[in-house]
């Protein structure tokens, strides 16, 4: 047990996962011994070890009638439930027992952290004023016994205030919260989570320059600090960037390592790294390989749109490539997750993007119109460059497929510039390819 707690003290993982296995193996572990064991297994990718290990502490402090740690421990396995698995069932059960644990005593870190969970809870079900308000409750309970949760707490009310429509106030406030990971004063693990959530954020906006910078202080961690699937969650956030930039057989790499990484942690959400394999397969051309992808994602219990309906038009299947993308905008799927938006305006943009592109190779132009005019509001309201440049792009298809020339081209130019200030090459050269179209004959 010793020797496992040097190797964690020094970042040796595997050799203290190992260790401290061992020593369970042939002894009882006290709670804290544990709550240890849980920490270490987690940071040598064994979740469901962690999530084991977690369970019996709470057992055990409830055997002795420890309250406080019963109620800690229960806190833990709904943490770790949010962070790598999503699956909200659960996490709302080992939630309420820790409440009922809680109950008239003073505030304590598992206060904290539940506070901040039970924001995320709102946050991905689509209530951002709950949300908000339990943000605010973990950055209060945070601030004064638990640094992590105030840092993830900021971050969660950067997240509901951005989705407010708040895009300025809440961007400042995410810079705000990232100062807590670059200076280095929380532990692996939050500060993980923490870097995580800001560029999952920020690459849900298309604010996909701020994503970039924070995705390299991520990685400047990871490779010396990393623990359980910050890594691999990282190598994900770099492989979308990659693909933004047109290093696509890079991205491809890049994406199959954090899916190897990623693994031993995910469930549901596997199919989020499986979807932007998809993706990266689809820009290389190779519709196999994206189609193997994104029916994978399916499979995981990930909605895979609009990705498999552009594998379907780019197949030839215009029928079924429009079937899919209109079941995936009138009944959404309502799949909670860290890493993509509630079901708000923000989450039906890339599928308004497919819809315009779709709509218009079956000649429904009344559909595409619809499909680009929404865009275009979301587009305004989140005020992304990249968002307002696939706005452009899809009023340049309507337009050019309704003979009007013209207004094409200017929406082409507007795309082909926009796209090459974020640094989009591939959508650079599609728009191009549409501003060639829009030429008029001689």
């Amino acid at each position: 047990m010793e020797q496992g707690r040097n190797a964690a003290s020094t970042g040796a993982w595997p050799r203290a996962y190992d260790l401290l296995a061992r020593a369970d193996q042939h002894t009882r572990l006290s709670i804290d011994e544990l709550g240890l064991l849980a920490e270490v297994a987690y940071a040598a990718g064994h979740l469901d070890v962690t999530i084991e290990a977690w369970e019996r502490a709470h057992a055990e402090a409830a055997r002795v009638g420890d309250s406080l740690a019963a109620a800690d421990a229960a806190t833990r396995v709904a943490l770790h439930l949010l962070m790598d698995t999503a699956l909200m069932a659960p996490i709302r059960g080992w939630v309420k027992r820790a409440e009922r644990l809680l109950e008239g005593s003073e505030t304590s870190p598992a206060h904290a952290w539940l506070a901040l969970i039970k924001s995320y809870d709102h946050l991905m079900s689509g209530d951002l004023q709950g949300a908000h308000e339990w943000a605010l409750r973990a950055i209060e309970a945070g601030s004064i016994c638990n640094p992590p949760a105030a840092a993830m707490g900021r971050v969660a009310e950067a997240h509901a205030v951005i989705l407010t429509g708040d895009v300025r106030t809440g961007l400042d406030l995410a810079d705000e919260a990232g100062v807590a990971a670059i200076s280095g004063e929380l532990d692996a693990l939050s500060t993980g989570m923490l870097y995580c959530e800001l560029v999952c954020m920020l690459q849900g906006l298309g604010q996909h320059d701020l994503a970039e910078e924070w995705t390299e202080a991520m990685e400047r961690w990871s490779s010396r600090s990393a623990i359980g699937s910050a890594h691999g969650r990282c190598r994900v956030h770099r492989a979308e960037i990659l693909r933004l930039r047109g290093a696509t057989a890079e991205a491809e790499q890049e994406i199959l390592a954090a899916c190897a990484e990623l693994r031993p942690y995910l469930r549901r959400e596997f199919g989020w790294p499986l979807t932007e394999l998809g993706r990266i397969r689809l820009q290389l051309g190779n519709l196999p390989g994206a189609e193997e992808a994104f029916l994978a994602a399916r499979e995981a219990g990930w909605d895979p749109e609009p990705g498999l309906a552009r594998v379907r038009l780019a197949q030839g299947d215009v029928a079924l490539a429009a079937a899919s993308i209109r079941d995936a905008l009138e009944h959404p799927r309502t799949v909670p997750s860290k890493e993509l938006p509630p079901n708000t305006d923000l989450r039906r943009a890339p599928l308004l993007a497919a819809r315009v592109e779709i709509e218009v190779a079956t000649g429904n132009l009344l559909a595409a119109r619809d499909a680009a005019d929404e865009l275009a509001a979301v587009a305004a309201s989140f005020q992304s460059r990249a968002m307002i440049a696939g706005a452009a792009m899809a009023e340049g298809r309507v337009r050019l497929a309704a003979g009007d020339l013209a207004a094409a081209r200017g929406a082409f130019e507007t795309a082909v510039r926009l796209w090459g200030l974020v640094g989009a090459p591939h959508e650079v050269a599609l728009a191009r390819a549409g501003l060639e179209q829009a030429q008029p004959t001689a």
